[in-house]
């Protein structure tokens, strides 16, 4: 699977169209009150900025690009030498 860019612009326009539909949401059917608003608006605010500094210092392992395809029934040590290697040495 390829990893993709971010796409900022699909980002902000659904940031934009969130906070449009849940304006109209909340003011038009009366949802919230102007004050549980503004203390949800915050509490929303925080745990937003407390995940991106958490993003921020998070360090993702790089995708693995080998992958194991060992026989079950081979008993060599990965660290010894094959017959092959050793008949055939490498200048």
């Amino acid at each position: 699977m390829n990893r993709h860019t971010f796409r900022w612009q699909g980002a902000a326009f659904g940031a934009f169209f969130l906070a449009v539909a849940g304006n109209w949401a909340i003011w038009q059917q009366d949802l919230l009150t102007q004050r549980e608003f503004s203390l949800s608006l915050s509490v929303v605010l925080i745990v937003a900025g407390i995940l991106g500094v958490i993003l921020t210092f998070w360090k993702p392992r790089p995708p693995s690009t080998t992958t194991s395809t060992t026989d079950a029934t081979d008993t060599t040590h990965p660290m010894e030498e094959s017959d092959e290697e050793a008949t055939d040495p490498q200048p």
